[in-house]
């Protein structure tokens, strides 16, 4: 039977720490996904990791194999294995699909590869590493048997920037877990002492555009609203902090939140009277599709990906328009919206987005590649 070889190292955090990131969180959902599918796979599925605390795909709880390095996770280690083959030399694996942009492999013509997008070229920021990127993603990418991402948009931007064949490139939409996010009745919210709130998930100092959400806010904030806002923002920048240290009312309506569980997450969005998504670029956009999934309207933009997720059910401004998005504040805040009468479309929308869909793409290319 052939063997493909997942690499599973995106989900190690949520194995230490039970968070992690968006690529983290489609490495672990396609993983889980696949393994309730496993009597319709006609081939051996097996995990790998690498890592020198011994932390194994074993903890998914899946049916599958796993396989362990002791090495550490990092570029020279990496190139390590590389050199070596041991992920050849230990799996013998007919396929390997890397989850995460990019690796160092003896054999790239026997691999997929998921390019979650090509920001490094189109909306580049050099602290993410993105002069690596450029260098090292598009040969990788051109020896790679197939390339799967998560949206049209992003297909676009790789074949173009990287000079890739499209025929290659498989869109495989991420998906929701609707079993967590769906509108469900929720407790007052301890951060704004059960006062209504927006919300802002996935939040950064850069192309996230988390500075113009406060900016408007603080706008919004002159004529006393009863909403507040938290941001879901582990280390919020000096420029945020500071436009807030100079207003006493501000401290008082905008919140910080950190570290939080799925559940905790699930909470926030089904609580919220709309979520605030106005970025300046995304592979696929996950925050509007969860926020949709739990009946919550958002404020989103038609940059890149972002209106393949939000179709007609979002509400859409230019990233630097302050005052289209201090207006739409407002309409929830006196009552010209009305999240209850948004709700369905939202959720509707958010129902074409399903991991079972994208795991199922992602196996019809596992078949294609391996000739089944």
């Amino acid at each position: 039977m052939k063997k493909l070889l997942i690499d599973a190292n995106p989900s190690v955090p949520y194995l230490v720490t039970g968070h992690v990131n968006g690529i983290g969180r489609t490495n672990f959902e396609l993983i889980r996904t696949l393994d309730g599918m496993r009597s319709k796979i006609p081939f051996e599925i097996e995990l790998y990791t690498q890592n020198i605390r011994g932390v194994k795909a074993t903890g998914l709880g899946t049916g599958f194999k796993a396989r362990h390095v002791y090495l550490r996770n990092n570029n020279r280690g990496n190139r390590i294995a590389a050199a070596l083959r041991l992920r050849e030399l230990t799996s013998r694996y007919d396929l390997m699909h890397i989850t995460h942009n990019f690796e160092y492999v003896a054999h790239p013509e026997k691999c997929i590869v998921t390019i979650h997008d090509a920001m490094m070229f189109s909306y580049p920021e050099p602290f993410l590493g993105h002069d690596f990127a450029r260098e090292f993603f598009p040969p990788f990418a051109r020896k790679a048997k197939a390339i799967v991402t998560c949206s049209e948009n992003s297909k676009r931007e790789i074949s173009e920037y990287m000079d890739v064949d499209p025929e290659k490139i498989f869109v495989a939409p991420w998906g929701v877990n609707h079993k967590l996010l769906y509108p469900h009745k929720t407790n007052p919210c301890v951060y704004t002492g059960g006062k209504p709130f927006f919300v802002s998930v996935s939040c950064d100092r850069g192309r996230k555009n988390t500075i113009n959400i406060v900016k408007a806010f603080i706008r919004f904030n002159i004529n006393n609203p009863v909403h507040h806002l938290i941001l879901v923002w582990r280390n919020p920048s000096d420029e945020v902090l500071q436009l807030i240290e100079n207003n006493s009312r501000l401290k008082q309506q905008i919140h910080f939140a950190s570290n939080i569980s799925n559940e905790e997450l699930a909470e926030l969005y089904t609580g919220a009277t709309c979520s605030l998504f106005p970025s300046r670029y995304e592979g696929f956009g996950l925050p509007i599709a969860e926020s949709m999934a739990c009946g919550t309207p958002v404020v989103t933009c038609r940059n890149s990906s972002l209106e393949e997720v939000g179709g007609n059910a979002a509400f859409y401004v230019d990233p630097d328009d302050i005052d289209a998005m201090v207006s739409i504040m407002d309409k929830f805040e006196n009552g010209e919206l009305k999240k209850e009468e948004l709700s369905e479309i939202c959720h509707q929308q958010s129902m074409l987005f399903t991991w079972k869909n994208c795991a199922e793409i992602t196996l019809d290319v596992y078949k294609k590649c391996l000739e089944i």
